[in-house]
């Protein structure tokens, strides 16, 4: 089970599930190997115009915050396996989830009530 106030999410690549956190260090190391922002790099997935090699260190640090001991090549062997565009998406999925405030949602249902 994951906690979404902790950052911790699960994504499905090759139809297994990976429990995954990006930690503040983890963004900051992102951010310092592509030497761009999170933010940049979200809105850059937004718009089909992102790199194999920022979606490898999302997910390396990603998988990493969530306890997988993922090397690069185990990472590239999983986007191999998964595939392209559902490595993309699920890279999208991830850093929505750890972008967005969980209790955004929440308030939003209790406005709605």
């Amino acid at each position: 089970m994951t906690n979404p106030l902790r950052g911790q999410a699960e994504i499905d690549l090759g139809g297994q599930t990976y429990k995954c956190r990006l930690t503040v260090d983890a963004l900051i190391n992102i951010e310092t190997a592509l030497d761009k922002s999170i933010l940049a790099i979200t809105q850059d997935l937004s718009q089909a115009n992102v790199r194999l090699v920022e979606i490898t260190q999302v997910l390396l640090y990603a998988l990493r915050g969530g306890g997988n001991d993922f090397d690069e090549k185990k990472v590239k062997t999983i986007i191999q396996n998964t595939g392209i565009v559902q490595s993309c998406s699920a890279v999208a999925q991830l850093l929505v989830e750890t972008l967005n405030d969980p209790n955004a949602e929440e308030e939003d249902n209790d406005t709605k009530k």
